[in-house]
């Protein structure tokens, strides 16, 4: 079977991809513990958050609303799914700004899990249908790779990190206080059928292609050992803000801008529109402003919200607006700062798939 090409050329991209997520779990394990036991410090906010997490969310205007051709293709999409997400989130923070954070948290949580089952297809892709029945399918295990983390976090309700502030995520504390001395006996369970899965799924796949003399795909389980993993240490292994934070956000935000960047590039060489081999300086250019457009958000979401990080953004520009205080004003004020984030949920829920609307995904991605 022959290999395709995938971002960049046989399995290199997995490497590309995961190495940065790697460092993260060392990073983890080196640094002092008094790192896990503090907030996290500014430098490594403006680093992550800002230059990762957010950077990411406005790289999907070169995929869209920056182009002209896929404009004309989902004009109806991109011009409702801003009202959506500003109507729908306004009318929750309007409620309660608890709901509000609940509501988003719960959508981001679904928004990266299926990234990470979308990259896991791509993988699947690369190497072409195999009809092979296996008794764990790459798309449970994957999902529970990511979803017994998950599961823990909501048992284990004493983390010492949350998605975006506290009390976002729901507490079920009150309905499972009567298994509080029985718990570390369901996480020890838990967590050793966890891995055990894990490992049956990994001999699996490795006497599946051996019997069958199929090529080894090294990318699709590196991709879903580093993805479980990832979210084991993040949230269960690791009870810090820092682990949670430096694990999650790099191994959403640089795959995705990578694969975003590549995208653009690649369909312009698909179309030829630009030659082989130039895709540095456009690269760099889009890094720059989504850089730009991520730092003036969270200069407006410190303006009018938090007022945690005055210190930082009135080194560039004084705040000429007060932070807002009456319910409305709160509400409004977090229904359009949110609008980017959530509109970046629903495109990507469309964006990706190969149909008529999108006839460059295949071919930008897998040929």
């Amino acid at each position: 079977m022959r290999n395709r090409v995938w971002l960049f050329n046989k399995n290199t991209d997995i490497w590309l991809l995961g190495a940065p997520v790697w460092g993260c779990w060392l990073t983890c394990f080196l640094v002092p513990a008094s790192w896990h036991e503090q907030e996290i410090p500014l430098w490594f906010w403006v680093m992550i958050i800002v230059g990762i997490d957010v950077s990411h969310v406005w790289s999907t205007i070169f995929r869209t609303y920056l182009d002209k051709d896929e404009f004309k293709r989902h004009k109806n999409l991109l011009i409702i799914a801003p009202f959506i997400a500003v109507v729908v989130f306004f009318t929750a923070a309007a409620f309660s700004t608890n709901t509000f954070w609940t509501i988003l948290a719960y959508l981001a949580l679904y928004h990266f899990i299926k990234q990470q089952y979308g990259f896991m297809r791509l993988y699947q892709a690369r190497y072409g249908k195999i009809d092979i029945k296996k008794r764990l399918s790459d798309k449970f295990v994957i999902y529970l790779g990511m979803l017994y983390p998950v599961f823990y976090w909501h048992l284990n309700t004493q983390r010492k990190f949350s998605w975006f502030v506290d009390g976002d995520f729901f507490n079920i504390s009150e309905f499972t206080s009567g298994l509080t001395p029985v718990l570390p006996y369901i996480n020890t369970i838990g967590t050793i059928l966890y891995l055990t899965i894990l490992a049956a799924w990994l001999l699996q796949e490795i006497f599946v292609h051996k019997k069958n003399t199929l090529p080894f795909p090294m990318g699709k389980v590196l991709w879903i050992i580093t993805t479980a993993f990832n979210w084991f240490l993040g949230i269960v292994y690791f009870n810090s803000d820092f682990a949670f934070s430096l694990t999650n956000v790099v191994a959403h935000g640089i795959p995705y801008m990578a694969l975003m960047f590549f995208y653009i590039e690649r369909k312009k060489q698909v179309t030829h529109k630009i030659p082989v081999g130039k895709m540095g300086v456009p690269v760099a250019f889009m890094l720059i402003i989504v850089l730009a457009l991520a730092f003036g958000e969270e200069y407006l979401w410190d303006m009018f919200v938090y007022r945690e990080n005055e210190n930082l953004f009135t080194q560039v520009f004084n705040y000429p607006f007060s932070q807002v205080t009456s319910t409305l004003a709160t509400a409004l004020a977090l229904a359009l700062l949110s609008m980017p984030q959530v509109t970046h949920y629903i495109l990507d829920g469309f964006i990706w798939k190969a149909n008529k609307k999108n006839p460059y995904v295949k071919k930008a991605l897998l040929e």
